[in-house]
């Protein structure tokens, strides 16, 4: 039986660990980062008038700020706009319009907001300690960005890696705590990144460690399983 190693997302990892068990594979959970969600509270970063065009969501760590702030201003924003399914559904939950089909990662999220936004426009980014690249294409296209950060990333401690025939990174901090730690072992043939911004860091980082890098085609468990299904290595 071919085996993965399954550094991420931190959340949910069992889902995608059946993922990968149903197209026969083995999952072997092996985290390199968690999570510190920080608790700030928006009433002491927004006053409770404050407005926003856009809030973007590149991240499921960001929810339970986004919970809170949901209840504070449920008006903050008029529009959402997130990466992956699942967080966009969120958002429709807690009463915000998410007019935009879900994004594979921050890269695409930008894309779609620009599609949409004016230049000018305000965006709330509720953002992780280590992520740039949704605030700086957002700027750069001319558009105002506010992107308080509401968890941070931390290494954990490793052991050897085990032996595995792939390995699935799911964030660019998970590609950075690999190449930071050295890990020991023998490095799986196959690279598999979640969506374009982790591939690069993981080509950019550490191109000649795989023997093969590739991202998926969303960010899902059903395509980590079909990129498994149908891998030749």
């Amino acid at each position: 039986m071919k085996r993965i190693l399954l550094t991420g997302p931190v959340e949910r990892l069992e889902a995608w660990a059946e993922a990968v068990r149903s197209v026969g594979w083995e999952a072997i959970e092996f985290p390199l980062i968690g999570i510190e969600e920080l608790g700030l509270r928006p009433e002491a970063l927004f006053p409770a008038s404050a407005r926003f065009d856009w809030l973007c969501i590149t991240s499921r760590s960001a929810l339970p700020f986004v919970e809170r702030l949901a209840t504070y201003s449920p008006a903050i924003a008029a529009h959402a706009a997130c990466v992956g399914e699942h967080a966009t559904e969120h958002m429709r939950a807690l009463g915000f319009d998410a007019p935009l089909e879900p994004a594979r990662d921050a890269l695409d999220l930008a894309r779609l907001v620009l599609s949409r936004a004016s230049a000018g426009s305000s965006v709330l980014w509720p953002r992780g300690d280590r992520a740039i690249d949704l605030g700086s294409a957002l700027r750069d296209a001319g558009l105002v960005v506010a992107e308080p950060v509401v968890y941070a990333s931390r290494a954990l401690a490793m052991a050897a890696a085990p032996r595995a025939d792939a390995i699935f990174f799911a964030s660019p901090s998970a590609c950075s705590a690999w190449v930071a730690a050295g890990v020991p072992g023998d490095a799986p043939p196959l690279a598999i990144a979640i969506g374009e911004t982790t591939f690069e860091a993981l080509v950019r980082h550490e191109p000649a460690a795989f023997g093969r890098v590739t991202r998926l085609a969303q960010p899902t468990p059903a395509a980590l399983a079909f990129a498994l299904a149908h891998s030749r290595d």
